[in-house]
């Protein structure tokens, strides 16, 4: 490995892909490509968490990694653990390469992120309610976030949370009740490559939450932690920038 893998970037529900822009051009900054895109169950009502997986595979993975053989480092915000952790079948550096494939997952960062096992919905890991946070509403079969800017952007500086807060939109309910199939965090390709980024003034995943994720994967993680709210994509860019890139770095290393 030359050159830095490229770094996908899945916001969580309720976001669209321009979320990820600010820590986009700083990794960028630093040498590092990006790609990023939005969940599809974001404004949709009725589809599921396999719709979210389908569509990363379909979008993103498939054509980077089967078409242009890239080697990529794969970022899950909150939600995208769901989708993400089953889209990844198949699709590690290591088992392509056992099959003289280029391309390939390099490693993975879920930052306050769901890491589901199998049969685990959403609601299912929050203990069976939506969040008080969440209002949903069962004539469009959307769910709302009362106050985004307040759940999701607490110590982001103004105007960029309020300018955040209006680009969120209400998500699938289907997708918080509905598991991903098998999930493949947990391979022994992933070992020494699977980071946690733990949020630790998260208004919407509780720290104490992150940690209960953690501990029931039954992987081990490495665990980084930030003092931020639950987008450190934009309160902190540069310091989580920097703390990217380290991983991607020793990712790589473990390659050499």
């Amino acid at each position: 490995m030359t050159s830095f893998p490229t770094v996908v970037l899945i916001p969580g529900a309720f976001h669209v892909a321009s979320a990820m822009d600010v820590l986009s051009a700083e990794l960028q900054h630093a040498g590092i490509n990006t790609r990023s895109m939005g969940l599809v169950t974001v404004n949709n009502a009725s589809l599921t968490v396999k719709d979210d997986v389908q569509a990363l595979l379909a979008e993103l993975l498939h054509p980077l990694i089967l078409q242009e053989r890239k080697e990529i480092v794969l970022y899950l915000h909150s939600y995208a653990g769901f989708p993400g952790s089953a889209a990844i079948a198949g699709l590690s550096k290591q088992e392509r390469s056992a099959k003289g494939e280029e391309g390939g997952i390099v490693g993975l960062i879920y930052q306050s992120g769901f890491c589901p096992t199998l049969g685990d919905t959403l609601v299912k890991m929050i203990g069976g309610n939506y969040a008080p946070w969440q209002a949903p509403d069962t004539t469009t079969g959307l769910l709302n976030v009362i106050d985004p800017k307040r759940t999701f952007y607490a110590d982001v500086k103004e105007p960029l949370a309020t300018q955040a807060a209006k680009q969120i939109y209400p998500q699938s309910t289907d997708s918080f009740n509905s598991a991903p199939g098998p999930v493949y965090y947990g391979i022994e390709e992933y070992k020494d490559r699977r980071v946690y980024i733990h949020t630790s003034e998260d208004q919407a995943i509780p720290p104490f939450a992150q940690d209960l994720f953690v501990a029931n994967s039954g992987a081990e993680w490495d665990v980084r932690k930030l003092d931020t709210s639950h987008s450190p994509f934009l309160s902190e860019p540069a310091q989580l920038a920097s703390l990217v890139l380290g991983v991607v770095r020793g990712f790589m290393a473990t390659y050499k």
